[in-house]
């Protein structure tokens, strides 16, 4: 055995948190797959210059290696994360209402020229526009089943949106659900902090998905037990709250689970509490 060259740093033995013997194959397979994780991001994720808590631009889930502590990340049919830029506090969501109210078609066009030039997708399509309060958010859906969300502020009427923020993931997966069938698509939570852990805005999270034609309302119960009523259009759906999206448990792939459920309304006022989603076969 080699002894160490430096006998001081014995001391940290105790605290080395690694393996104290080798790993099996399926460990071994674990750590590979999550190094290439690591090694696949942008190591600057995105950064759009606003120094360590600038904007940052999200990634697949499979593809992210969290940057900060804050950070969540999971897996369903595809989930983003976002670290967006300082400038919002707790009163900036005070107008947020669970109930969507629809959007003017002005408010609309300047929501989107703000919101189109960051998407980063191919010829992006806008299927679905909602407005809560002062906030509206715009989905996009792209080649290769992406999709992207933008949350804007933009108080009715105004001629300028600030406060932009994105998510980015696969979409649809290639799936569409019939009847009553719904999808659970991307998940994501804007969380404001900075390297040192001080939060510089509350949490936020967005979701989205494709519902069949029989689907009336899509209901979101979030893990603080608010209700949050889903804008449905043109066999989509999209929904945004202030808090959290994911829970304390894992998923299979070591990411936290979501940790929301589902109220559907069909068209002929069936409920279906706790819905399960469809997954891509």
């Amino acid at each position: 055995m080699v002894k160490n060259k430096y006998p001081e740093l014995d001391a940290f033995g105790p605290l080395d948190s690694a393996p104290r013997s080798d790993l099996d194959e399926a460990e071994q397979i674990r750590a590979n797959a999550r190094l290439q994780q690591i090694l696949a991001v942008d190591p600057d994720n995105g950064n759009t210059g606003n120094g360590t808590i600038g904007r940052r631009r999200s990634k697949p889930a499979r593809r992210i290696a969290a940057p900060i502590a804050l950070a969540a990340v999971a897996a369903i049919t595809a989930t983003a994360v976002i670290l967006p830029g300082s400038g919002n506090n707790d009163a900036a969501y005070a107008s947020w209402n669970a109930v969507p109210s629809s959007i003017s078609n002005q408010d609309r066009a300047v929501a989107d020229a703000a919101c189109r030039g960051q998407l980063d997708l191919s010829a992006p399509q806008l299927d679905l526009a909602e407005r809560r309060g002062e906030w509206v958010v715009l989905l996009y859906t792209a080649s290769e089943h992406m999709a992207g969300m933008c949350l804007a502020h933009l108080p009715a009427g105004t001629q300028k949106a600030d406060n932009i923020d994105f998510s980015k993931g696969g979409g649809d997966q290639g799936f569409l659900p019939v009847a009553g069938e719904f999808t659970q698509g991307n998940i994501a939570e804007f969380r404001g902090g900075n390297m040192f852990g001080v939060s510089e805005r509350p949490e936020i999270a967005l979701t989205h998905g494709n519902v069949g034609e029989d689907v009336a309302a899509v209901t979101i119960t979030t893990p603080d037990g608010q209700l949050v009523k889903a804008t449905v259009q043109d066999g989509k759906y999209a929904a945004w709250w202030p808090g959290k999206a994911f829970g304390d448990e894992l998923e299979g792939n070591g990411g936290p689970a979501p940790d929301i459920s589902y109220t559907i309304t069909l068209k002929d006022q069936t409920v279906i509490e706790d819905a399960t989603p469809r997954k891509p076969a």
